[in-house]
């Protein structure tokens, strides 16, 4: 149930997934609940067709990360280490406090990100928080789920909530205290954080009626990497520059793009901008590690035989370059081959990420220098054509994702 704001372009069968039974991994302390339950395809020998895709108005967007040191109140210290490495060789999964038998009574205690759960807050009995400072003015007043999430080192911890019919938000707090809100939003939250303990909630909206009811929430953390953020200096040949060719780094507007279809993505391949999309999702978070509420569809279809499509055959796409794929409208000759590492950083700030080059070109207006994907944007804390500054890394072995930059 909406209340007279958008709940944003959310691809109808990603509700599918309450139809599921989800594997919860954590410590969970609680009653049981009852027993009711966009570029084309383009070959390396053809010239490149691109787009540019529009900012979605409705794009849900929590209070921006700080482009430097997090600068948040200090979280409730309870002495204890929160997370390991995990590991597992997929996604890199942190690990905290298995089996802690000081979880709360009716509190969600997660040990590993990112971390999933199916529930409803209409089995809740806890109506303790409302008029969250973050947003004082939104009445909260339904019954509310905490999950308590304790971190050990430095970084970003983010939360996605998708609903049915209620209208559930998601909230970041220091403590269990509406007044220690630290960020919200109506789809995600997300912040850097420091070494402490947080709280996850995912509350219950109310006008006239309080819109409990079921709900999927999503909790991840990330450990930037950290190191020097060297770029090469050269010149960028693009498709119709007329001889004016981009001097490398360039900084300017970045174009927010669409999915592309990845090798571990079997045909056939969507026919639809949303077929097949949540699946992506899912998968594009397993493999890359990073939450947050995704909404940007395939690329359309545009010269190709399928959505979704990039340069050449999905088979040569891996999944962990899809999340962080960046383009230009690069010539033929001068396209970096797929999975050459650029570096996007915010322009004076530490805060970059490491993106794949190679695998797509675009955008087609040569006045926006690059696009990337809505994961970088998020994690950058920036939206369609938004400043950044682009260049070839010259340390061709860092590891894709956030990056903090050291010099």
């Amino acid at each position: 149930m909406c209340r007279g704001r958008t709940r944003g372009t959310i691809p109808a069968m990603k509700y599918a997934a309450f139809a599921v039974l989800l594997t919860v991994t954590g410590c969970i302390h609680t009653p049981p609940p009852p027993t009711t339950a966009d570029d084309p395809t383009t070959d390396a020998g053809t010239d490149p067709l691109v787009r540019d895709l529009p900012r979605d108005p409705d794009r849900d967007s929590s209070p921006a990360p700080d482009q430097g040191p997090p600068d948040v109140p200090e979280p409730v210290d309870t002495g204890r280490d929160a997370l390991e490495p995990d590991t597992a060789d997929a996604a890199p999964d942190m690990v905290a406090d298995a089996g802690d038998p000081d979880c709360p009574l009716g509190v969600f205690c997660p040990d590993t990100f990112p971390y999933t759960h199916a529930w409803s807050t209409s089995l809740s009995i806890s109506r303790n928080l409302d008029g969250y400072s973050c947003s004082p003015e939104v009445s909260e007043r339904g019954p509310e789920v905490l999950y308590r999430v304790r971190v050990r080192e430095a970084g970003f911890l983010s939360a996605a909530v998708y609903d049915l019919d209620a209208d559930i938000d998601v909230h970041i707090l220091s403590d269990v205290d509406a007044s220690a809100c630290l960020a919200r939003g109506h789809h995600q939250a997300s912040l850097d954080v420091q070494p402490g303990t947080y709280w996850v909630v995912a509350d219950t909206w109310s006008d006239d009626v309080e819109h409990a009811g079921e709900y999927r929430i999503d909790i991840g953390f990330t450990v930037p990497s950290r190191g020097a953020c060297g770029m090469e200096q050269g010149f960028m040949d693009r498709v119709r520059d007329g001889g004016n060719r981009l001097a490398m780094p360039a900084t300017g507007p970045i174009v927010l793009e669409a999915h592309l279809v990845t090798q571990d993505e079997d045909p056939p391949y969507p026919t639809t901008s949303t077929e097949k999309l949540v699946e992506h999702y899912e998968l594009s978070q397993r493999v890359s590690g990073f939450v947050m509420f995704r909404e940007q569809h395939w690329a359309p279809l545009e010269g190709g035989d399928f959505y979704g499509a990039g340069i050449g055959s999905p088979t040569l796409f891996p999944t962990a370059d899809e999340a962080w794929y960046v383009n230009m409208f690069w010539t033929r000759d001068a396209r970096p081959a797929r999975g050459d590492r650029m570096i996007l950083r915010l322009p004076g700030s530490s805060r970059a990420v490491v993106v794949a080059a190679g695998y797509e070109t675009g955008p087609g207006n040569l006045d926006h220098i690059g696009g990337t994907t809505e994961e970088t944007h998020h994690y950058l804390g920036t939206g369609h054509l938004d400043t950044a500054t682009l260049g070839i890394a010259t340390d061709q072995q860092l590891p894709l994702g956030p990056r903090v930059c050291t010099d």
